[in-house]
Formats: structure tokens, sequence, C-alpha cells
């Protein structure tokens, strides 16, 4: 496996951004007066170490001294390991949620080299860059159920981890929360402004009317993965070329598999129709 790390680049002041492979996860970077902070890690301990080491550079005579884990999958988790001495922060769940990943077993990152980071929390945290404050909020299950976000409100920033993809749409596993994931993102979407920049987890950036439509479409997914449930039809098969269904057929498909067993899960019946009389 080919770990690649693409140049910061600016989006912000003091804010920037890089792209790392094999992935495309997004990498971000806020500098402060006194001290810098990497958002996610990359794939792996090496990819951590030059994601480090990049972003040093970038950041000049600023020490990098923390890093925020947006979750536990591995292009953004796996690479922590790679940044010794550097505090990092992530959600409480994070660590549990990477015990259990069959992702561990991904080829060239061994358990063994997965570290736990420096603190975690259950609802928001601060970290004083120096003349900067950077807020980490929870604002619930989606992608997975210990998603943060960053918000750099000085600069008028987000970085929304996964619970935004710019390239084809979110993706969901077996860890996401399909008809949770709208609600979690209106409390991020609610402190955005026009002006505001969106750094998706994956692909370009995002503008407030991007995010707004992403969220559009995941509750659309949700209402019709109940739709489905409740007939009892199966996801496969339920999409229809030419109708209005946003993403392609296969991630379409695999996102409303997801949100049915969550709703068998939930114990949630197949609601009864009456057939009309005639």
């Amino acid at each position: 496996m080919t770990f690649e790390l693409g140049p910061f680049t600016a989006i912000a002041d003091r804010v920037f951004i890089a792209r790392a492979e094999p992935a495309s996860v997004t990498i971000g970077l806020l500098v402060g007066e006194e001290s810098a902070v990497v958002i996610d890690t990359g794939s792996s301990p090496t990819q951590g170490a030059a994601i480090l080491a990049a972003a040093q550079e970038q950041a000049g005579s600023v020490p990098v001294r923390h890093a925020v884990i947006t979750h536990a999958h591995a292009d953004h988790y796996f690479g922590l390991g790679g940044l010794p001495g550097v505090s990092s922060v992530a959600h409480r769940g994070l660590v549990a949620a990477a015990r259990a990943a069959e992702e561990q077993a991904k080829p060239g990152v061994a358990p063994t080299e997965l570290v736990e980071p420096s603190r975690t929390f259950s609802l928001a945290t601060t970290i004083d860059l120096g003349a900067c404050y950077v807020e980490i909020v929870h604002f619930g299950r989606g992608h997975t159920d210990h998603d943060v976000v960053v918000l750099v409100p000085g600069r008028g920033v987000v970085f929304a981890g996964d619970l935004l993809e710019s390239e084809g749409g979110p993706w969901a596993g077996e860890d996401t929360w399909p008809t949770e994931w709208p609600q979690t993102l209106d409390g991020m979407l609610g402190i955005l402004n026009k002006a505001s920049v969106v750094v998706p987890g994956h692909g370009p950036l995002m503008s407030r009317e991007d995010a707004f439509a992403q969220r559009a479409e995941l509750a659309w997914y949700g209402g019709k993965a109940e739709e489905l449930y409740d007939a009892r039809t199966p996801a496969r098969g339920a999409w229809r070329e030419g109708a209005e269904w946003p993403w392609p057929q296969a991630q379409s498909e695999a996102f409303l598999e997801v949100a049915m067993r969550r709703l068998a899960a939930s114990g949630r019946r197949p609601s009864r129709s009456l057939r009309l009389l005639t």
C-alpha cells in the first residue's frame, strides 16, 4: 500500500489543508500564535509522521503541539502513532470503536501500532492555540457514534470530518447511524453563515448551501429506508434509473441496507396499511 501526502494549501487565515492517499482524506492544520493543531493523522504511523513533518514546516516557528481525531476509521486515525509528543484529543467513543474495528487488520498497520488519544471528551472541548480558539464538538451520531466537528469561529472554518463528503456523497458502514445523521448535522449547520468554509472529510471544500443540500439528501435516504422497511421491500433493486435518487445505485442501496438494519435492530415493526376500498 502506497501512502502519499499532498502539499498544505491555505483556505483561510493560517488554516491549511492537504490530501492524504490512498484514501484521499483531508488533513487540516490550524496555526495560532503559540501552537498549531493537526486535524486527522492519515492511514499509518509512517504517514502520520510525514503529516507532522509537513505541518511543522508549514507552521514555521510555531510548534505543532496538538492533534484532533474526527473518528476512528483507519484513514483518519491510524497515523496517530507517528505523532509522538503531540497531545491528541478525540471523542470518548473512539477508543472502543477502534478496538472493535475490523480495519485494524489493514495491511501494513498492526493493532500494536495504534495509540490512544491523550484525552477524550463527551460533548465539547476547546484548544487554545494563542489568539485562536478551536472548538471540538460532538453533535450526535451519524457517520459513526463518535464523530466530532472542529469549529474555528474566528476564521470562519468548520472541519466536518466524514459527516460530510463532497465526492459522491457520504459513505456508510455498519457503524453508521443513517436516520440520526441529519439531526446531528443540524447542530453544525446552525452555526454556519454565508461566508463559512466547510471542510469535508473527503473531497473539495463545501459552502453552507452545499452542506444543507447534503443534509437534505441524507434525510431523503432516511425517509426512503423507512418507506422500504415498512413495505418489507429490500434495498437491493429499489434504485431505478431516471428516478430522482441523489447518489449512484451501489452507494444508495448500501446506505439503505445499513439504515434498514438499524431500524430492525431498534425493534421497529413495519407499519401495516389498510387497502383502500374501491
